[in-house]
């Protein structure tokens, strides 16, 4: 995303029922900011079975919304609500290197993904395909824990975004990161607030327009993590840079840790 709101988003799907509210988030997203909304499975080579009848079903859902007729045609439902969908199934040994060549090729600027809680161990031994996705792709990345409660009801699409907590640091300008992060919560809700912190002994000075920012002092993870539920935070997002250091690659960066523990659904955006 360039200071704009999403045009092209892909949603991973391994075609199970836990995905679903990751696809629900993904499909309002998409009708709210009118983009093209890629609904993306991995297969192995030569799978004989493209289960084409266990994708989510778009017009389905969105007449459980009430967004369009029951009956509604995909040509009618593009015209109805200014957004297209496109339903693929992509053969690729790897699922990471699957994902990363189709965002590439159709320009995507936004995933929105489930990932799963694991355990510290099960997080060394074995990487997340969601995280290593992101990382990949270098796009912006919404993800859902099956644990927790998003901010798009899968039954009625009603949107509760409030709230957006996004931290910022000393050493990386958070303003494009703001732009991107407002465009979203605004498109989803226009009344939302994006509210900052930081975590430090002072407040960095950063150059342009951003509004308050909360000063807390404290471990860095837990105090992101207790200045969330503090505010009721829906949604935490967090400016990325990739691992910096071997200990963060052994305990995870702060982002990882954050979303294996957050509230909320997070969103991780790569800065320059």
């Amino acid at each position: 995303m360039n200071g704009d709101t999403p045009k092209s988003i892909v949603h991973p799907t391994d075609l199970s029922f836990a995905s679903l509210d990751a696809f629900a988030h993904a499909l309002r997203i998409a009708v709210d900011c009118k983009s093209m909304l890629h609904v993306l499975h991995i297969e192995a080579p030569a799978s004989e079975d493209d289960d084409w009848d266990r994708f989510p079903h778009v017009r389905e859902m969105l007449a459980r919304w009430k967004m369009i007729s029951p009956s509604a045609s995909r040509e009618e439902v593009a015209a109805q609500l200014g957004v297209k969908f496109v339903k693929a199934s992509v053969e690729s040994e790897s699922p990471v290197a699957g994902i990363s060549a189709y965002v590439e090729r159709h320009l995507s600027d936004l995933l929105v993904m489930m990932t799963r809680p694991r355990s510290v161990l099960e997080r060394l031994l074995d990487g997340s395909i969601a995280e290593e996705t992101a990382r990949e792709t270098h796009v912006p990345a919404l993800f859902l824990r099956e644990d927790q409660k998003g901010f798009v009801d899968r039954e009625t699409g009603a949107v509760s975004l409030n709230t957006v907590l996004m931290p910022v640091e000393a050493s990386v300008s958070p303003l494009d990161a703001f732009r991107h992060v407002a465009d979203l919560a605004h498109c989803l809700n226009p009344s939302a607030d994006v509210m900052m912190l930081h975590v430090g002994e002072e407040l960095p000075i950063f150059e342009g327009l951003l509004p308050h920012i909360e000063l807390r002092r404290g471990p860095v993870v837990e105090t992101i993590l207790s200045y969330a539920q503090e505010i009721k935070a829906d949604m935490i997002a967090m400016p990325t840079r990739g691992r910096r250091s071997l200990l963060e690659a052994l305990r995870g960066s702060t982002t990882q840790r954050v979303l294996h523990e957050a509230p909320c659904p997070l969103l991780a955006s790569p800065v320059k």
